[in-house]
């Protein structure tokens, strides 16, 4: 801030004790007296830059007083910038930046000084003296090859600085210096027959009313703005506007303008008078104060002719234009990007649930709090190359059974309860007509990973999220293979709604292991905050299901078994036999003695004989009861899944 360096540690920040301003500073924001400040410490420290006798070498332990590559500067922030300090809701001490002591947001900035000197030393301009020059913009950019003075000339204009010609070398000076000299009308030269000073004034018509200056905003993300100042009383008209290639904020901008516009209006007044060669010193630039008729007025001499006097042209000139202090600048909060971690993401292998074709194979629930407002899935068979395989759009209830779930009846109500906890959306009881319709379906994971598929007429909330499900229908969609006994608590829990999406349908995409990444729309494949998992497809949703209904009558011939077959789709008609799903009807049927398959028939029909020679051969006896496995046969998986019971004969 305002004279930082006659007490550099102390510490603006209004909720602190120690809440000081340094010694007799205004309080207001300066930027470059931290730099300069900063540059005073580190060339008396480093022997490169200062003079080595400040930093003296240690007879004793052979390194300087100051080890160089030691120091540290207070403070770099960790908190990004603009974002800190605009986002004054997500940190309460974003005010103290403004006249505190981070280097965040202030070490880019370009003071006049550096910016002029190198864009004459790249244009091969020397003899160079820009010392003198102060603050400058946070950036300023040079987009095409131009004259070094098409580029300094727009930042002559907004930060008030001249450049003469004095002792050999081009001198740059900030407008607006202290008076070197107080010149009355004995101090100078009697033209012959003229007043010793002919004073001019430019009509107020011939002035800006309203001034602008166009920009590059740092705060708004670096979009194009003007800053403007106007005068609220006056006759004038006119408009002037600069459109300058410098990067700052909204309220550095709006100080240039000001001052651009106060001191046009300063400087209406023009002198012209002459000065004895005793007033050598005196050089372009210069401020001065001259008395003409009694009354004192600040000049910057803008033009001097040397012959036997000096003939001088000035202009009128208020310093005090030129020491606005600068406002804290309008920071506009930016939106905090979504906090998005990796999403939860569950890969199933289910039944046929449809007669969609091609036939899906595997689905994705993905659940994600919060939710960025979709998902894309991106697949890769190799791992290098991704491409969006599906897009979710809305997450899926997903959660986890917080009861062991005991097995049950499949076909007709099971009696049992459990609770399930979800980790969002919300569950709800449905009438058994659209249970029956396929309402409220859901799918278990057991322990080995395969999924038993469930409907849940009641759905009652006992707690947070946390809902007791009873009502139960078992192994839905022919899944009553996969049903737990029991099915352990924390199994994994989805609804299957159509936020569950496909990822892999087909014949060629069976046990093809594939990789998955799923991330946020709009963000890369790569991104931190990508999933990355797997899956292979397995041929579940292509497997015939079990047959139902086994029994068996003996006769003198043998043991004839009967089943009745389910379809894997459009099984659900009261019309008409349902439809086979499969090539041909094909069952393979496995007679089994202690768990060993002793003989397999092979038919064509929903039906078979076991001969009673057969039985002989196989077991040495007819036997009271036999237990039998029947398993129908698909033309591209082959065996699907069995139906096994015991039955007497």
């Amino acid at each position: 801030m305002d004279k930082g360096a006659n007490q550099p540690s102390s510490f603006p920040d209004p909720k602190s004790s120690e809440n000081t301003l340094p010694y007799y500073s205004n309080g207001k924001r300066d930027d470059l007296i931290q730099r300069r400040y900063l540059e005073s410490v580190l060339d008396a420290f480093d022997p490169a830059f200062g003079d080595a006798a400040l930093n003296p070498m240690s007879s004793v332990y052979g390194g300087r007083m100051v080890d160089v590559s030691a120091i540290h500067l207070w403070t770099w922030d960790a908190r990004p910038y603009p974002a800190f300090p605009a986002a004054t809701d997500a940190w309460n001490d974003a005010p103290n930046w403004e006249t505190g002591h981070w280097l965040t947001g202030r070490l880019g900035s370009t003071p006049l000084d550096g910016l002029v000197g190198t864009i004459l030393v790249d244009a091969g301009v020397s003899g160079v003296d820009a010392s003198e020059l102060g603050e400058g913009p946070d950036g300023y950019v040079v987009d095409r090859p131009m004259a070094p003075r098409a580029m300094l000339d727009p930042l002559a204009l907004a930060f008030a600085f001249d450049a003469t010609e004095q002792d050999g070398s081009m001198r740059f000076r900030q407008r607006g210096g202290t008076p070197l000299a107080e010149l009355v009308e004995d101090d100078l030269v009697l033209p012959d027959d003229a007043a010793p000073a002919r004073m001019t004034r430019t009509q107020e018509s011939d002035l800006p009313r309203e001034v602008s200056i166009g920009f590059t905003d740092i705060g708004s993300d670096y979009q194009r703005a003007a800053a403007s100042s106007r005068r609220l009383v006056g006759g004038s008209t006119r408009v002037s506007h600069a459109d300058i290639a410098m990067v700052t904020n909204d309220t550095e901008a709006e100080r240039r303008a000001e001052i651009w516009l106060q001191d046009l209006w300063a400087g209406r007044e023009s002198a012209e008078f002459a000065l004895p060669p005793s007033r050598l010193a005196l050089a372009a630039g210069d401020v001065v104060a001259l008395t003409v008729n009694g009354r004192r007025r600040l000049v910057e001499l803008q033009e001097i002719a040397d012959a036997e006097s000096r003939a001088v042209t000035a202009q009128s000139i208020d310093p005090e234009v030129f020491d606005l202090a600068l406002a804290p600048p309008r920071r506009k909060a930016p939106a905090a990007p979504p906090a998005l971690a990796p999403v939860h993401a569950l890969v199933l292998d289910l039944p046929t649930l449809d007669d969609g074709q091609p036939p899906v194979l595997s689905r994705m629930a993905v659940f994600a709090e919060p939710w960025p407002g979709a998902e894309v899935i991106w697949a890769s068979s190799d791992g290098l190359s991704y491409g969006a395989a599906a897009t979710v759009v809305a997450p899926c209830i997903v959660g986890e059974t917080l009861d062991d779930l005991p097995a049950g009846p499949t076909a007709r109500w099971h009696n049992a309860s459990f609770r399930v906890l979800v980790y969002g959306g919300a569950l709800a009881s449905v009438s058994e007509s659209a249970l029956f319709a396929g309402a409220n379906a859901a799918a278990l994971q057991r322990a080995d990973s395969v999924w038993e598929v469930v409907q849940f007429a009641n759905a009652e909330l006992v707690g947070e999220n946390t809902y007791l499900l009873s009502r139960l229908l078992r192994g839905q969609a022919g899944s009553e293979w996969a049903m737990g006994t029991p099915l352990a608590s924390g199994a994994s829990f989805v609804v299957l709604d159509r936020n569950v999406t496909a990822i892999a349908s087909g014949l060629d995409a069976l046990e093809r292991t594939v990789q998955l990444r799923v991330v946020a729309a709009g963000r890369d494949y790569a991104d931190a905050s990508a999933l990355a998992t797997e899956a292979t497809p397995q041929a579940t949703a292509l497997m015939p299901i079990t047959p139902v209904h086994l029994k068996a009558m003996r006769d003198a011939g043998g043991v004839t078994f009967s089943w009745i077959r389910r379809a894997r789709f459009d099984g659900d008609t009261w019309v008409g036999e349902v439809p086979l799903c499969e090539a041909n009807e094909e069952y393979n049927i496995d007679i089994l003695s202690g768990g060993s398959v002793v003989r397999t028939l092979d038919v064509t029909s929903p039906s078979a004989l076991y001969a009673a020679a057969d039985e002989i051969a196989d077991f040495g006896a007819p036997q009271a009861s036999l237990t039998v496995g029947v398993t129908q046969i698909s033309a591209t998986v082959g065996r699907g899944f069995a139906a096994t019971a015991t039955l007497k004969t």
